[in-house]
C-alpha cells in the first residue's frame, strides 16, 4: 500500500504449517518488484521468526526514535501497539 512518499507492507503473512518452505522469501522478492518507493514493514516486536525473514532480505530495523516517528506518521494504530512493535525498512 502507497502512503504519502513510501510503501507499507502489511498483512503479508504465510500459514504456520507452510512456513521454512521459501514462501515468505518469494513473496517478498515479489512485493519488492511492485514499488520503486522504500518500503516500510511493520511488525511485532516479539514476531522475531518475521524480523529474522525480513532481515535475511536487506531490511534493517530502524532506531527506537524513528520507529516512533514512521509509525506515528504512516499507520493509524493504538499506542500500545506503538510500544511492542518494531519497523524495517529498504530502500
Amino acid at each position: 500500500m502507497d502512503v504519502q512518499d513510501v510503501t507499507l507492507i502489511r498483512h503479508a503473512y504465510v500459514r504456520t504449517a507452510w512456513r521454512g518452505q521459501g514462501i515468505g522469501s518469494q513473496l517478498l522478492t515479489y512485493l519488492r518488484t511492485l514499488t520503486d518507493r522504500p518500503i516500510l514493514i511493520g511488525t511485532w516486536a516479539a514476531a522475531t521468526w518475521a524480523i529474522r525473514l525480513y532481515e535475511k532480505h536487506g531490511f534493517r530495523q530502524v532506531s527506537w526514535e524513528e520507529k516512533e516517528r514512521l509509525l506515528r506518521k504512516y499507520w493509524n494504530i493504538p499506542e500500545r501497539q506503538v510500544e511492542t512493535s518494531v519497523v524495517l525498512s529498504i530502500q
